[in-house]
């Protein structure tokens, strides 16, 4: 079931379509920086791993420094209610503009913090409460970022300009490995568990303050202004969700949890896998993910622009079937010891994530109409990331060292393939209503 709110939708202008250009801009550019700040932990786990969970087994404290990041799952559904009510409650752009504050503070602080050497087990109690804010943040991101532009595009140009979303992510996680990257080459490991960790977290500071910035010099979109001018808002969206957007709610999940399982599989555990379970030097492990994630934000928004062509489900439905066909044979590229097939195995990799991830941004928010979108997106995107994100990298590196196969990653991705064949086929309806039927075709 999609929603149009074709009552409330102003009209199609020459000033609205630029101004969409420019709210699309300034919110990617946002979602860019959450991602940044978000992933950067995962890109340096195991160098955390040292710092605050010391242990004579290294693969303890990398499990250890893994469930740590899984910990910002567990509050994404908090971070999605709040910032999704605050979304539907009182605009987009203020959700946007608190999300931004908090993740900033919460990147820059863990930065600054001591290691257990200096402060003993308050060190990791502190990292996993900043780690939380994190996720408590990003609950809130992708719900704002994907309602303000589908509320500002218009349905000709909606699903690709929503697939910056998920491009500009990939950017952010892109610029962590980058700077992961190059602090692994520049520096050796003594300096690099000293000090060295705590510089892509502290660029997280003014790197927040110019996307505050930005966000405060933005309108609201249009479509929550005229919803509120007509008083179709409502004061209570986390209630009328579960209330009334039952079914909406569960397929947004199903198809998130799908979506979540390639993002944090495919491209951010990796980068653990090369140097841990592969054997590659954390600084090739970076470059190599730098590169693949780097390509994937390029064929995003591609795959957005056939979205407007072929409808979000069929994207979709593309997507796992290339899950199925194309993982086993990138992960076997992956394990021949060598940098450039190991890049080029992760590379082929992302042609299903990239169909992906623009054919679930492009359809989640049509389950809802304005009053919720919010709040139903982020909460439901935020659920499906609980266990397809935090529980994902987690499996597959319990997996990995309980078996010694260096293919549980690529069994997991395929397993996410089926489930996605299954869950587009039974949860995803055509649509009639025009202003969105081309998502559903």
């Amino acid at each position: 079931m999609a929603t149009t709110d074709l009552a409330s939708a102003p009209p199609v202008t020459p000033e609205r379509r630029a101004k969409a250009k420019e709210a699309t801009g300034v919110a990617v550019f946002g979602t860019f920086i959450e991602y940044y700040d978000f992933s950067v932990y995962g890109y340096v786990a195991a160098t955390l791993a040292v710092v605050f969970f010391p242990s004579d087994d290294p693969a303890i404290g990398l499990l250890n420094t893994l469930l740590v990041f899984g910990s910002a799952f567990l509050v994404r559904p908090l971070g999605a209610m709040f910032f999704g009510w605050l979304g539907d409650r009182h605009g987009r752009r203020t959700s946007l503009i608190a999300s931004i504050i908090l993740m900033g503070a919460a990147a820059g602080l863990t930065g600054l913090l001591p290691g257990y050497a200096q402060i003993g087990v308050l060190a990791p109690i502190l990292l996993i409460v900043l780690r939380m804010m994190q996720g408590f943040s990003t609950g809130g991101e992708i719900g704002g970022a994907a309602s303000y532009i589908r509320e500002w595009a218009t349905p000709d140009r909606r699903s690709l300009y929503i697939s910056f979303v998920p491009s500009f992510g990939n950017l952010g996680k892109g610029a962590a490995a980058g700077v992961a990257a190059i602090v692994a080459l520049l520096l050796p490991g003594p300096a690099m568990e000293s000090w060295g960790w705590r510089i892509p977290f502290l660029l997280a500071i003014p790197l927040a303050a110019l996307v505050l910035y930005l966000r405060l010099q933005v309108e609201d979109s249009p479509e929550y202004v005229a919803s509120k001018a007509e008083h179709r808002t409502t004061d209570k969206p986390i209630a009328e969700v579960f209330r009334n957007y039952k079914a909406p709610l569960a397929k947004v999940i199903s198809i998130s949890l799908v979506q979540n399982i390639g993002t944090y599989v495919g491209t951010v555990f990796v980068a653990v896998y090369f140097s841990n379970v592969l054997g590659f030097s954390k600084a090739a492990a970076s470059t190599i993910v730098l590169v693949a994630v780097l390509i994937a934000a390029v064929l995003i928004p591609v795959c957005g622009l056939l979205g407007t062509r072929i409808g979000a489900k069929r994207l979709l439905t593309y997507s796992y079937l290339a899950y199925l066909v194309i993982t086993i044979p990138s992960f076997v590229l992956m394990n021949q010891h060598s940098v450039g097939l190991a890049m080029l195995g992760l590379a082929l990799g992302m042609i299903p994530y990239a169909l992906c991830q623009a054919g679930t941004y492009s359809i989640i928010p049509e389950f809802y109409p304005v009053k919720v979108r919010h709040t139903g997106v982020a909460f439901g995107h935020s659920v499906g990331a609980v266990v397809g994100g935090g529980g994902g990298p987690y499996l597959a590196t319990w997996l990995s060292d309980a078996t010694g196969s260096t293919f549980i990653p690529a069994y997991i991705l395929v397993f996410a393939g089926a489930l996605g064949l299954a869950v587009i086929s039974l949860a995803v309806r055509r649509n009639t209503a025009p202003a969105a039927s081309h998502l559903y075709r």
